[in-house]
């Protein structure tokens, strides 16, 4: 009889991933950070003080899909990363009035702009952009998963806990993405961001990567518009 394999959870705190913790003994799951069954409660306080939340995960022998997800609570965010679950918490109000800002400002100048994108790599491996650009209207209104060519444009808005992931977008670029953005608070000024763009381009070994070709603020952009 095969034994089914325990799922891999990854969680990180503060801001965009919440970092949950199972009962520290007993056959429900681990420690903090460890995997747990997939049917087991995810339950306790994080290890900062975050607020205590039960999170019930389905029965499914092997690693974690993108169609999986679709079967969460939906008052959560979640990533796959290669079959590994990443729960995130709700977003900053800043973070998430950046957010904002900028799909309006893609949808002004004629974009086909969404927050929370789902972007898929593979069934095992998938990535939520906290904007994205289209390249025309997609055909299903239901769909949570988006193949990568139909993006032209991803942007991440920084957050401390994404910090690693915000900074080194390989995984967009990988993909074929030709833009990135990165949106990241400016001192002193509340709702400030400055954005970084890059493009996408082929390096001397032939892989592709991200340049940078200029930074701005999204205050500029809405003033000056998109061109």
């Amino acid at each position: 009889m095969s034994q089914s394999r325990p799922p891999k959870t990854s969680a990180s705190h503060p801001d965009r991933q919440a970092r949950w913790r199972t009962p520290p003994s007993g056959p429900t799951g681990p420690s903090c950070g460890n995997p747990v069954r997939r049917s087991a409660p995810y339950s306790g306080d994080c290890e900062r003080g975050c607020l205590v939340t039960t999170l019930h995960l389905p029965d499914v022998e092997s690693d974690w899909t993108l169609a999986d997800t679709d079967n969460l609570p939906p008052e959560r965010r979640y990533e796959v990363h290669n079959g590994s679950l990443v729960i995130m918490s709700p977003a900053r109000i800043w973070h998430q009035r950046i957010a904002r800002r900028i799909a309006n400002l893609l949808e002004a100048a004629g974009r086909i702009a969404e927050t929370e994108v789902g972007v898929r790599r593979t069934a095992h491996d998938g990535r939520v952009a906290d904007v994205a650009a289209f390249r025309e209207e997609p055909a299903d209104s239901n769909e949570t998963w988006h193949p990568a060519d139909a993006l032209d444009l991803v942007i991440e808005v920084w957050s401390p806990s994404s910090d690693a992931k915000d900074r080194n977008p390989q995984w967009y670029a990988e993909l074929g993405i030709p833009a990135y953005w990165l949106a990241e608070p400016i001192e002193g000024q509340k709702w400030a961001a400055l954005i970084t763009q890059y493009e996408l381009a082929r390096t001397p070994s032939g892989t592709t990567a991200y340049i940078e070709i200029g930074k701005t603020t999204l205050d500029e952009l809405m003033r000056t518009g998109l061109s």
